[in-house]
């Protein structure tokens, strides 16, 4: 039965920038120190015999998201005594509602979403990150040659505070224009809508994932900018969970994490099979899948996913625009490298 129908009644919403939830099976846990330090060495391939460790996982689209997948279809997950259920939550609130109600153990997320939720009192942990950079181009019609040509435009993007936004906000600083001043940012609040907006004249711009430029560029638009190329730093495609579940279960997130690891290598080596799973997960056709796969795999997932504070700061800070509790919020406690750098030291050896 899949995650949706049996969920427990959880009410998630934001106020500005502040993350409200209850759960009727309690409330989330505080924030208690620093994560872990120590996770389990791992104690190699499961028996041939034993019981696999079911999880649920959580994941958006896009994709950054092709290493769960991966190892999904792929039997990674199995070979490490694990048996994962994917399901397509999105990576915003609803996600981060399930995570903390326990109806998933792990969750591909959005660093916004995760900064928020332990802003209010949450205790989630980040292990990894697939999206280090901002996985976006902006589309701009054909009379917009350079960033001073966005003066008095318009950009659309999905929503206040999630990554399309903070993708847009930090990329203009940059180009060295002020977000809502020099050019107005406008959300959408939808995914598909952004590219619809821009078709019907509505605005003249949008950030837009790699495979819509094959929507758009037909009609006479280009990329101005590639994010990806900014150098800028990003926490999205973040590996979560909570505190209480990694200090509970030591060996079952590091056969997590090894999978993780084991994917992005494997994906890496094995562009037709990468690209028919794309095909199924996103609904797409050969030519968009492969579009997303030479991007994702070429340009932003590392081969060592690694998490670090420094990646949350862009978007703690337009965060904190509209919510003063997250003003100098510094993720750092939260983050916790060592499952990860067990998986990759472990890679290094095979």
């Amino acid at each position: 039965m899949r995650l949706r129908s049996h969920v427990l009644l959880v009410l998630v919403s934001i106020v500005g920038t502040g993350l409200l939830i209850a759960c009727r099976s309690g409330s989330a846990p505080s924030a208690s120190g620093p994560a872990s330090s120590t996770a389990a060495a791992g104690s190699g391939a499961p028996a041939a015999n034993a019981p696999l460790t079911k999880l649920t996982v959580s994941y958006p689209e896009g994709g950054a998201h092709l290493p769960l997948w991966y190892a999904k279809e792929k039997g990674i997950f199995q070979k490490n005594g694990l048996n994962v259920d994917l399901q397509g939550l999105g990576g915003g609130p609803p996600a981060m509602a399930a995570l903390l109600s326990n109806q998933t153990q792990f969750a591909d997320i959005t660093g916004s979403v995760v900064t928020a939720a332990n802003g209010a009192g949450s205790d989630v942990v980040v292990l990894a990150t697939l999206d280090p950079v901002y996985p976006y181009v902006l589309e701009v019609p054909a009379d917009i040659k350079s960033a001073n040509d966005l003066k008095g435009k318009g950009i659309a993007v999905r929503a206040f505070g999630d990554a399309t936004d903070v993708a847009a906000r930090v990329a203009l600083q940059k180009l060295n224009l002020v977000p809502d001043k020099d050019v107005k940012i406008q959300a959408v609040n939808s995914e598909g809508a952004r590219v619809a907006a821009v078709e019907a004249g509505q605005i003249c711009c949008t950030v837009a994932q790699p495979q819509d430029q094959l929507v758009l560029e037909p009609q006479g638009y280009h990329v101005l900018v590639d994010f990806s190329t900014l150098g800028l730093l990003n926490a999205q495609g973040v590996i979560a969970a909570q505190r209480s579940y990694i200090n509970a279960n030591k060996a079952t997130v590091q056969a997590f994490m090894d999978s993780l690891v084991q994917a992005i290598a494997a994906e890496k080596d094995d562009k037709p099979g990468s690209v028919a799973i794309i095909k199924t997960y996103l609904k797409l056709d050969d030519k968009a899948a492969t579009v997303l796969y030479d991007y994702f795999v070429g340009k932003v997932i590392p081969s060592n996913p690694a998490v670090s504070a420094a990646q949350f700061v862009d978007g703690t800070a337009v965060l904190a625009t509209q919510n003063d509790k997250l003003k100098g919020f510094d993720m750092a406690k939260y983050v916790d490298t060592s499952f990860l750098q067990n998986a990759v030291a472990k890679g290094n050896k095979r």
